[in-house]
C-alpha cells in the first residue's frame, strides 16, 4: 500500500467517524403519500455539490412485489442543478383496509475523481412512501391522537405500552417522560397499523405520569402532543 493511499484512506476513515460522509444532494420532502387513485407523484432531487450521477429505486418493507416504478432510474445531474424523479404508481393490488409502506432510495454517484488511489463514496438517501386505500376510518392527521398508551409496573420491571388501533403508519419521535425527573424513552418509533409494542423504562418514581412526544406528519413536520395517565389505566394524548 502507498504512503498517498494509506493517508487519504485514514483521513476518510476520520471524516466517516465525525459524523459520515457528506450528502451533496438533498430531497424536496421526507415522505411521499400515494392518495388510492394517484397515479404519480414527485420529488426533487436537489444537488449542491459537484457533478454526480443519481439512482433511484423502490424497495418493499415485507419483501412483496413493487407496485411502483421510478423515472429516470438513472440520470447525470449537474453542479447546483436538479432533478425531478416522477414515481409511478402500476396500479398493483394492496390492502384496502390500511395503509402500505415502501421505501424511496435516492443515491449520489460521484464523477471520476481523475486521481490514482482516490476511494470515493456512492451516498444513499430513504424516505418513506405510503399508500393510503380510500374509506379508512378516521384520518393520518388524527391518528397519534387514537393512540392507546398504559404505563405498566410488569414483573420485569416498569414499562411503557403503546398500541396502534388505527389503520395508519404513526411515526413518533423524543419520546419523554416527566415524573419524579425527566426521562427519554425513545428517540424515535413507527408503529405499524394494529402494531402493539413495549419500551422498558429504567425507573418509575410515581403512578403518575405525564409523557411528551412528537409525530411526524404527511407533510414532514412535527406535531406535539401530550399523555397524562396513570399506572395501569388506559389514556390518549392531546395535541399540544
Amino acid at each position: 500500500m502507498s504512503r498517498k493511499f494509506f493517508i487519504k484512506a485514514l483521513s476518510l476513515a476520520l471524516i466517516m467517524f465525525n459524523g459520515g460522509a457528506h450528502a451533496s444532494i438533498s430531497l424536496s420532502g421526507t415522505r411521499l403519500v400515494f392518495d388510492e387513485g394517484r397515479k404519480e407523484e414527485t420529488v426533487t432531487v436537489r444537488n449542491d455539490g459537484n457533478d454526480i450521477v443519481v439512482q433511484s429505486w423502490v424497495e418493499s418493507e415485507t419483501g412483496a412485489d413493487l407496485p411502483f416504478a421510478i423515472t429516470p432510474p438513472l440520470v447525470r445531474v449537474a453542479a447546483k442543478q436538479q432533478q425531478l424523479l416522477r414515481v409511478l404508481f402500476s396500479g398493483s393490488s394492496l390492502p384496502s383496509d390500511r395503509e402500505s409502506i415502501f421505501w424511496l432510495n435516492v443515491q449520489e454517484i460521484p464523477q471520476s475523481a481523475g486521481e490514482e488511489n482516490t476511494l470515493q463514496l456512492a451516498v444513499r438517501q430513504r424516505i418513506k412512501v405510503f399508500y393510503r386505500p380510500k374509506g379508512l376510518p378516521g384520518t393520518a392527521f388524527a391518528a397519534p391522537e387514537q393512540l392507546e398508551w398504559r404505563l405498566l409496573n410488569a414483573s420485569g420491571g416498569p414499562q411503557l405500552e403503546i398500541k396502534n388501533p388505527t389503520p395508519y403508519y404513526t411515526t413518533l419521535v423524543d419520546l419523554v417522560l416527566y415524573g419524579a425527573k425527566e426521562t427519554k424513552v425513545a428517540e424515535s418509533r413507527m408503529l405499524t397499523p394494529g402494531e402493539v409494542i413495549t419500551i422498558s423504562l429504567s425507573n418509575m418514581a410515581n403512578s403518575k405520569q405525564r409523557l411528551e412526544f412528537g409525530s411526524i406528519n404527511d407533510y414532514g413536520g412535527r406535531d406535539l402532543f401530550s399523555v397524562d395517565f396513570i399506572e395501569g389505566l388506559p389514556a390518549k394524548a392531546k395535541r399540544l
